[in-house]
């Protein structure tokens, strides 16, 4: 299986897998005072519920955790790999490509965590001036 395949797999997984988030987040009700009958449990009314941002918040994140997992999964993979060459000079070339490129990723997730709770942040009306 080639590089391309294999990132192509996981790319789709990733995705598929976050598409089910959706039609769920969709049905999420918010419940006001003691009415718990619709979900068949009983309230006392201090119960707070969260909004659809902070629901979005939290998969995005746990997937951007998820993902780092792996690109640290890879750079440990990459320096077994690298200790393991034995001196051939292409294994190693390859595991210190591969350690180079979990770095990248590493980084690259870190940016887009950033950049992804900023975004969120000015979406759900947290950031930015206020009017009149």
């Amino acid at each position: 299986m080639s590089k391309f395949t294999k990132a192509a797999t996981f790319v789709i997984a990733v995705t598929s897998l976050s598409l089910f988030v959706f039609p769920v987040a969709a049905q999420i009700t918010k419940i006001s005072g003691s009415d718990c009958s619709q979900l068949g449990i009983q309230c006392t009314g201090s119960e707070t519920s969260t909004t659809l941002v902070q629901r979005i918040t939290t998969i995005v994140n746990a997937l951007l955790v998820l993902v780092g997992i792996i690109a640290s999964i890879y750079l440990v993979l990459g320096g077994i790999r690298y200790v393991m060459s034995q001196g051939d000079e292409h294994e190693a070339e390859q595991a210190k490509l591969t350690m180079l490129y979990a770095v990248i990723g590493i980084i690259l997730i870190g940016l887009s965590a950033a950049i992804v709770n900023f975004l969120i942040y000015i979406a759900g009306g947290q950031g930015g001036a206020t009017g009149p």
